[in-house]
């Protein structure tokens, strides 16, 4: 096989610090380097494929740069006007923009990359994408979320948030298209609901950057006026937040794939999602719990917080099916590598 360089491109990498986008590009770069791909970070060195994950205008010129030079261009679909919804300010009425953009932005891909079939789905139906489309998980690092690595983290977190008994979290940027309003109310339901003991009691935390100046003002109140939930902001150590932690809680209402949600089931955590498509992969009572509104998530978080056995079932189920359909960055990595060597290819037929 011929020797390729990449370059994994994120012209915003100060801005992106903390968001998934920047999570996802940090693990390609790992995949790629475990399966002995030469990468580049700029596009100012020799590189053979270009790949975007950011939807800027730094990113519009590179690819225009790089076709002018006949270089591949894979552009991964992290975004789309339906998980910017509910998220910054205006983003609902800019909505409708964002799509248009895309729809131009993505059909100057020689090949797009979806973290999901659900992705792809909605690319194909509702963006009219005709661009070749290849599924690619975005992965996560299984040894870098071992038991005894977690083990040896899990009061860092604890001590500094005064976390106490059983501690159900998130690890999310704080945005209303996420959940936080379920999140707060099932804490309110539950918070300390049993007080006699330390042991007994429950500890509801979300980890995750708070942008007060795109967040609106009444996201901003949800979370700041309460006190059911503690809300971190971002923090450095992405071990030590799953190693706080007994139950993952992500309630969020549109993902194109989740990458916090994997990272939870590598690290053997119970968790409990919202029933939307995209997380269609896990089952119901057996790998997970799933919920449809507010009332469900309490009923449902009450249900682990009461069975531990449970909780552990339904941990161990989900992380057999995580390695089984190749969530892995090795198996990720290898997937890469076909492409890549297609796109070459057919880059010399021309």
């Amino acid at each position: 096989m011929a020797e390729m360089k990449i370059c994994v491109y994120n012209p915003i990498k100060s801005v992106m610090n903390g968001n998934g986008i920047s999570s996802a590009i940090t693990q390609q770069m790992i995949t790629l380097k475990m399966n002995k791909i030469e990468v580049a970070e700029n596009t100012n060195t020799n590189f053979d494929i270009l790949q975007i994950n950011t939807v800027d205008p730094f990113s519009l010129y590179a690819i225009y740069e790089a076709k002018a030079k006949n270089k591949p261009v894979i552009i991964h679909t992290h975004s789309s006007a339906e998980d910017f919804k509910n998220s910054f300010i205006f983003s609902n009425a800019l909505s409708p923009v964002v799509k248009d953009y895309l729809k131009y932005f993505y059909g100057l891909a020689d090949m797009l990359v979806c973290p999901s079939e659900y992705t792809k789905k909605l690319l194909i139906e509702q963006y009219n994408i005709t661009k070749p489309i290849e599924v690619i998980s975005n992965g996560v690092d299984i040894e870098k979320f071992k038991d005894t690595l977690l083990r040896a983290k899990r009061d860092i977190y604890r001590k500094k948030f005064k976390l106490e008994g059983k501690v159900v979290f998130c690890c999310a940027g704080v945005f209303e298209r996420k959940g936080v309003s379920t999140f707060i109310e099932v804490a309110k339901a539950l918070k300390n609901t049993s007080k006699s003991k330390a042991k007994n009691k429950v500890s509801f935390v979300w980890f995750g950057k708070i942008i007060s100046f795109l967040t609106p003002a009444t996201t901003l109140k949800t979370y700041i006026n309460q006190k059911d939930a503690i809300f971190t902001d971002y923090v450095e150590d992405i071990q030590a937040v799953y190693a706080s932690g007994d139950i993952f809680l992500f309630p969020t209402k549109e993902e194109n794939q989740g990458i916090a949600l994997l990272e939870a089931i590598a690290s053997k955590k119970p968790v409990i999602i919202r029933d939307i498509t995209v997380f269609d992969w896990l089952d119901d009572g057996i790998d997970c719990l799933k919920a449809k509104n507010d009332e469900e998530f309490i009923a449902k978080t009450r249900i682990l917080l009461n069975n531990h056995r449970l909780g552990k079932k339904l941990a161990e189920n989900a992380y057999k099916k995580l390695i089984s359909q190749g969530h892995n960055l090795k198996n990720t990595g290898k997937k890469y590598k076909k492409i890549y060597n297609r796109l070459l290819k057919n880059r010399n037929k021309k």
